[in-house]
């Protein structure tokens, strides 16, 4: 297990900052925390369903669980409770981030990075990035592509509480076409039905909790619809970029369940993409699509603040020189503008064909630091593509969940409920910025 204490001082010297007691206190309280009864008491509670908030909340997490909720005067807090105020903050379920990659750390150059450190994946690396993620406020999320033999090492060691991090859902390497050699860590190679069989069949016994197909456009509906064939076999989803219309009819033809990305290579969904998609639709199947838009809509434009990226939370649990190898690759970060009305074009489109959205940021990539990436998505959505913030903090907590077939255990705050809660200062409805410092993040019922 990382030692934070020594690590937190550390990365406030190469950075060149005060080390403050409050940080060792925030990071020390990761394995520390001996509480299992707390009740949250004042604040509005917001419970991921998509309903409106409650006003004067009292929440009761009692172990991993939570036991009751309701308002003030009229829910009784047990003597044994340790009573947290939560008066002028937010109560809301832990965020999910439906699409991030632990191996990054937000270095510019991916070839150079996958040479140099993929060795320190599972030991250091991925460790740093789920801490970042976690005290951001992701309780859970899904890795869609890394190594086999690190992130399922990583899964097994968060599920243990041997290192703290998000509930984990890990797809491992991405089914995909032909790929550079720097690729080869990330990804397998499914072109042909039975290459495409045997990789489906290895990431059963590495027992994947979804399959992910990059490059579709370059492969065939049959290599597609063996792998799902196969993820279907054993009750797995399979999700598939979308960066382009061949991958996505390609990947539709091939029965996929899910999109990721936006690509703007066209102006707008063709007519053939959404016939096919009003056809999965009407043959009784959900589509879902993670758009993961928000770096698209602020790089390089003046939603963009590069102040942002040398905050230390982006490095916490980082050694000193991949830091500082990380810092140096980002004096050139320089992203070209993505025509903002390209994008809001295609999720209304979407949205109008009834695809269910999901909140992902594509977190770990250049100017998308995990500890930055989930605020700053949501933010978009509600700034930018004029999404509710209601409905911006449902796809990002209780439809996960429902997809992910967990919505009976966490997504929305509800008594029995696994107690997945964060509390943030202000009101997310008004300002979602107000996610960027949680103040508080229980994962079942542990206060990190």
């Amino acid at each position: 297990m990382l030692d934070f204490k020594a690590v937190s001082p550390l990365i406030m010297f190469v950075l060149g900052l005060i080390y403050t007691p409050s940080l060792m206190a925030q990071t020390s309280a990761v394995n520390n925390s001996t509480e299992t009864k707390f009740a949250l008491v004042g604040g509005t509670l917001i419970d991921g369903s998509g309903g409106p908030p409650l006003q004067n909340a009292i929440l009761l997490i009692n172990g991993e669980y939570i036991e009751a909720i309701g308002q003030l005067g009229s829910l009784s807090i047990p003597a044994n409770y340790t009573v947290i105020s939560t008066e002028g903050r937010t109560m809301m379920p832990g965020l999910w981030d439906m699409h991030v990659h632990l191996l990054y750390a937000g270095h510019t150059n991916f070839p150079y990075w996958h040479r140099s450190y993929t060795d320190q994946f599972t030991d250091t690396i991925m460790p740093a990035t789920a801490l970042q993620l976690l005290q951001a406020g992701v309780t859970s999320t899904r890795d869609l592509g890394a190594p086999p033999e690190s992130i399922f090492r990583i899964r097994q060691q968060i599920a243990a509480n041997q290192i703290p991090g998000p509930t984990l859902y890990a797809a491992g390497p991405q089914l995909a076409s032909p790929f550079p050699d720097w690729a080869q860590y990330y990804r397998r190679n499914i072109s042909g039905t039975a290459m495409a069989a045997a990789e489906a069949s290895a990431l059963i016994e590495l027992e994947a909790d979804i399959f992910k197909i990059s490059g579709a456009e370059q492969l065939s509906v049959a290599d597609v619809r063996t792998v799902t064939d196969i993820a279907h076999s054993q009750g797995l989803l399979v999700t598939a970029h979308g960066r382009s219309d061949e991958e996505i009819e390609i990947g539709l033809a091939g029965g996929v369940d899910e999109f990721q990305h936006i690509g703007v290579a066209s102006e707008e969904f063709p007519a053939s993409v959404m016939r096919l998609i009003a056809s999965h639709i009407d043959s009784g199947r959900q589509l879902y699509w993670t758009p993961t838009v928000g770096l698209q809509l602020r790089a390089g434009t003046p939603l963009e603040d590069l102040e942002l990226l040398d905050d230390p939370e982006n490095y916490l649990g980082l050694p000193a020189a991949i830091i500082a190898d990380i810092q140096t690759s980002l004096i050139s970060y320089d992203p070209d503008p993505v025509p903002q009305e390209i994008i809001r074009r295609k999720i209304s489109q979407l949205q109008e064909a009834g695809v269910t959205l999901l909140v992902g940021t594509d977190g770990g990539l250049s100017g998308n630091p995990h500890a930055q990436a989930m605020w700053q998505e949501m933010l978009a959505w509600v700034n930018v593509l004029g999404i509710g913030p209601l409905q911006t903090i449902h796809a990002a907590t209780g439809l996960p969940a429902q997809l992910m077939g967990v919505d009976e255990l966490v997504g929305t705050l509800e008594p029995g409920m696994l107690a997945d809660v964060i509390v943030v200062h202000g009101n997310p409805l008004q300002n979602m910025s107000v996610l960027q410092n949680p103040d508080m993040v229980f994962k079942q019922g542990r206060q990190f």
